[in-house]
């Protein structure tokens, strides 16, 4: 098991992180799309999970510092918990793990590559499309509006998701919860109203491990997960914003 970083540095990343990368695209692509995000948005902290600095490898420690910075579970029994979401799922592990960071390290996530979105599909809730072709500019409001959203919804987020595990966990509905994660999503949505439209391609996800939970595991298995993980398990199911460049 990795050993958890330290809380100081946890809270400086915090602090200073403006998104979490999620990408399967291969090598190449990848190295376009980091430099393209190196030129145009100089001083913005991207984090970078485990399991993608794994994959990237040598092509991630080209651009770390800038705009990379790798992150590291902040928590023991991190791993162990995204390995019981895994299982409980069917998720891929990195996608799972990139949602989860974000929502730990209270940061929206930047999907480099229109067809990656594809791999966070069983998270998606709802979605912002749009059909215009954006400037450096449009990108950078909204990523930044991107941000409000995460941090704006977390504390609620969080704390109705530990509402609803609860409820599973003693085979009770969670319905009036995730009605509400939806209903709140839906009014979110018109931050975004410069760009958006009824049709084109999707700009920003919203993603929501907590239904996903809901409808796969049981009773019985959110209660031991509780149990053994009841204080982490919330910081890791906040409502995720994710701009897909």
């Amino acid at each position: 098991m990795r050993e958890a970083r330290g809380l100081h540095i946890y809270a400086a990343l915090v602090k200073n992180l403006r998104g979490v990368i999620y990408s399967s695209l291969g090598q190449e692509e990848v190295r376009e799309k980091l430099s393209w995000l190196k030129k145009r948005f100089r001083y913005r902290n991207l984090g970078i999970s485990p399991s993608l600095m794994a994959r990237y490898g040598p092509l991630a420690a080209d651009f770390m510092g800038s705009p990379l910075v790798e992150l590291k579970a902040p928590f023991s029994g991190l791993e162990e918990l995204l390995s019981a979401y895994e299982r409980l799922t069917g998720l891929g592990r990195e996608a799972l793990e990139a949602y989860c960071y974000a929502s730990i390290f209270v940061s929206p996530l930047l999907v480099l590559g229109t067809d990656c979105a594809r791999d966070l599909g069983p998270l998606i809730v709802d979605a912002v499309l749009t059909d215009r072709e954006l400037t450096d500019k449009d990108y950078k409001l909204h990523m930044r509006i991107a941000d409000y959203t995460v941090l704006d919804f977390y504390p609620w987020a969080t704390s109705s998701a530990q509402r609803a595990l609860e409820a599973l966990a003693s085979g009770r509905s969670a319905d009036d919860v995730l009605k509400e994660r939806r209903e709140k999503v839906a009014k979110d949505k018109r931050r975004y109203w410069r760009v958006m439209a009824e049709e084109g391609r999707e700009l920003l996800l919203y993603l929501d491990l907590l239904p996903l939970l809901a409808e796969r595991a049981e009773p019985e298995e959110l209660k031991a997960l509780l149990e053994r993980h009841g204080e982490l398990m919330p910081a890791t199911l906040a409502i995720i914003s994710a701009i897909v460049v």
